[in-house]
C-alpha cells in the first residue's frame, strides 16, 4: 500500500478549500499578496530568460491554489506566469483534491498526479518546487528532511539552479501560545467554510532555528548547494485561529476585527484592537550584527510593524538581518544549484 493510500482522508474538505467564503478580505488583501511576493522572488532568482518555459511541482497541491496564485492576474499586478509558458504539476496524497483540481482546472498547462513527496517524485526537472497551505507541516521532522533531501537531490542531478519554497506552520504564533512548548501536536481544522466538518491531525510547527536545521540536514548528502536563503512570515497576528480561538480562547479575534474593519469599520472599536505581546518565545541572535533580537512573541512588531521579512538574498548558511520566522506562516524560500 502506498504512503497516499494510507494517508488521513480530507473527504470533505473540498468544499472548504473552493468556498468563496474562505477568501476573506485578509486572505485576498493580505496573505495572497505576501505568497505571490514569495513565489515571484523565487523565481527571480532563477534569472530565467524572458518568455522562457517555466516547469512547477506544486508539492501538496490540494485544490490548485498554487496553479491560481501563478496564473491568475493580482488586482495591481499581471500574473506571474503566463499559462501558455508554465508546465505545472500538482501532487497530493488526497484522491478527492486531486479529482477536484481535475474538474476545476481546465488548463492544458497543468496536470495533477496523486501520490506522496515521501515516496518517489513526478518524473521531469523543475524551476520551482512550490508548496502553499502548510503541507510539510503534516510530516515529522524526520519526514521533511527526507522529503526535502529527495527534492534536493533531483535538483542536484539536474545541474541547474532550482527554488523551492517550504510552507509550515510557524510555531510561536499567538493563535497556539498555550502550545509553544510543544513541536508537534493535533491540529484542529476547526476554520473550515462550506460545509466540510473539521478535520484534525498531528501537526508540525517550526521556528526559524528549527526549519534552519531542517534544511540543513535535508541537503546534507543531496548534492546541492544553498546559493540564498529567505524567511517570511504570512498571517501575522491574524492567522485563522484568532478567528475560532480553537487553541487560545484568551487571544483577540484578530482575524475577524480586521476583516471586519475591511467590509464595515463602524463594527469595530478602536479598543479591541490593543495587543499586549505575549512571552516565552525563545530569544536568539538572529544575525551578527544583532545583539539578541527579540523573536516572535516578544514584541518584533515594535520594529518592523510586523514579523514579516523582504526576499533579501543572503549567503549560503547565513540568515538575514534580524530574521526568524516564528508567525503563524512561514515560507521559506530557497534557491538550490549543484
Amino acid at each position: 500500500m502506498s504512503r497516499s493510500e494510507q494517508a488521513p482522508s480530507y473527504r470533505g474538505a473540498s468544499a472548504h478549500y473552493l468556498s468563496p467564503s474562505r477568501r476573506d478580505p485578509v486572505k485576498v488583501g493580505s496573505e495572497e499578496p505576501v505568497t505571490r511576493r514569495v513565489i515571484a522572488g523565487a523565481l527571480a532568482a532563477l534569472h530565467l530568460r524572458p518568455g522562457s518555459p517555466v516547469a512547477v511541482l506544486d508539492v501538496g497541491s490540494g485544490t490548485a491554489d498554487g496553479f491560481a496564485l501563478l496564473t491568475r492576474p493580482a488586482p495591481d499586478a499581471a500574473p506571474i506566469v503566463a499559462e501558455d509558458r508554465l508546465r505545472y504539476v500538482g501532487l497530493d496524497v488526497d484522491p478527492e483534491m486531486v479529482a477536484t483540481a481535475r474538474d476545476t482546472v481546465g488548463s492544458p498547462s497543468a496536470s495533477f498526479v496523486l501520490g506522496d513527496v515521501r515516496d518517489a517524485l513526478p518524473d521531469g526537472a523543475f524551476d520551482l518546487y512550490l508548496s502553499c497551505g502548510v503541507p510539510y507541516s503534516h510530516l515529522t521532522r524526520d519526514e521533511l528532511v527526507a522529503a526535502l533531501g529527495s527534492v534536493l537531490t533531483a535538483v542536484a542531478a539536474r545541474g541547474r539552479r532550482a527554488a523551492v519554497v517550504v510552507d509550515v506552520l510557524g510555531r510561536y504564533s499567538v493563535e497556539w501560545q498555550p502550545r509553544w512548548g510543544t513541536e508537534r501536536w493535533d491540529y484542529a481544522m476547526s476554520f473550515f467554510a462550506g460545509g466540510g466538518g473539521a478535520i484534525s491531525e498531528p501537526m508540525t510547527f517550526y521556528g526559524r532555528a528549527e526549519l534552519d536545521a531542517t534544511i540543513d540536514a535535508a541537503l546534507a548528502g543531496s548534492g546541492a548547494r544553498l546559493v540564498s536563503r529567505t524567511a517570511v512570515d504570512r498571517s501575522v497576528l491574524v492567522g485563522r485561529h484568532t478567528a475560532t480561538g480553537t487553541f487560545h480562547p484568551a487571544v483577540p479575534r484578530f482575524r475577524t476585527l480586521v476583516n471586519d474593519l475591511v467590509r464595515d469599520p463602524s463594527r469595530v472599536d478602536p479598543d479591541d484592537l490593543r495587543f499586549t505581546p505575549a512571552t516565552g518565545a525563545p530569544r536568539r541572535r538572529c544575525c551578527p550584527g544583532c545583539a539578541g533580537s527579540p523573536t516572535a512573541g516578544t514584541a518584533p512588531w515594535s520594529r518592523t510593524g510586523g514579523r514579516g521579512r523582504s526576499p533579501t538574498p543572503t549567503p549560503t548558511g547565513s540568515p538575514g538581518p534580524c530574521s526568524d520566522s516564528n508567525g503563524p506562516r512561514a515560507p521559506a524560500s530557497a534557491s538550490a544549484t549543484r
